[in-house]
């Protein structure tokens, strides 16, 4: 199966969409380590720097965490990581005969969903392999060959109930939102582990900073630098990022040191 980021970097498959990757070097470190896959030195001093010096996982991590700050990169990523799962993982003995797999993105927002849903189109369209395996291109679900498909909604447990999930994508963890509970954050965690133990999935969960409560702060709070298959990192904007003009950052701490502090 080919890398996550050799897809990433490849104009004809991830690539085409993604554009110039060397701008997203430190992602590709991060994605690499989450995956399992062996670091250069390069790599392993940016893994290092934004995951608290904990060790490299050795295989591929069950939860991964990311904290980063405004502008980091993060909507892109999270579908770059969505369409990588559903195009490239081997899923036939995950699936029963006609069953369907899903791969679900969840954002606070039907509007975040619907740019996180676009994103996901293009990196199959703009790819000449890829769009290839394209069955359907819905509303908010996009199906491929092979009973694969990626479905996009705004913030609801409910979507969790009944399908078959390959993976299960959390965009703005931080800020979700919902009339149904106090904790949909949680909910969300609570609903999404189980469906996705029979196939062993991941759970991707990518936010900018917002409280000292709910998943996220948890998450950080207990796996932080630790060792172990749940991976969190924690990364200012420009480390990630680094395209975007620091004077724009510096004029924010300027006007709000402590909001700009949590928003980069």
């Amino acid at each position: 199966m080919i890398a996550i980021d050799a897809a990433l970097r490849d104009q004809n498959l991830l690539g085409a969409a993604l554009g110039d990757a060397g701008s997203w070097r430190s992602w590709l470190a991060v994605l690499r380590a989450a995956f399992g896959l062996p670091l250069d030195t390069e790599q392993r001093a940016t893994f290092a720097k934004v995951a608290g010096d904990r060790p490299t996982p050795t295989s591929r991590v069950a939860e991964l965490h990311a904290i980063v700050g405004r502008r980091g990169g993060k909507s892109r990523m999270a579908a770059a990581i969505a369409a990588f799962v559903a195009a490239f993982d081997d899923h036939k003995a995950k699936l029963a005969p006609g069953e369907t797999g899903f791969v679900l993105v969840l954002a606070p927002t039907k509007e975040q969903a619907g740019i996180l849903y676009r994103y996901i189109v293009a990196y199959f369209e703009q790819s000449p392999v890829l769009r290839q395996e394209i069955e359907n291109i819905g509303a908010n679900e996009l199906q491929l060959r092979g009973n694969i498909a990626i479905a996009v909604h705004p913030n609801s447990f409910r979507s969790v109930r009944g399908r078959t999930l390959l993976a299960c994508l959390l965009d703005e963890t931080a800020f979700m939102r919902s009339d149904d509970s106090a904790l949909p954050d949680k909910e969300l965690y609570r609903a999404v582990i189980p469906a996705l133990a029979t196939t062993r999935g991941m759970l991707i969960s990518i936010s900018s900073p917002y409280r000292r409560a709910g998943l996220m702060f948890e998450k950080h709070r207990d796996h932080f630098g630790k060792d172990g298959d749940v991976l969190v990192i924690q990364a200012a904007t420009r480390e990630l990022n680094p395209t975007l003009p620091a004077s724009i950052i510096d004029r924010a701490k300027e006007s709000d040191p402590e909001a700009a502090r949590a928003e980069w």
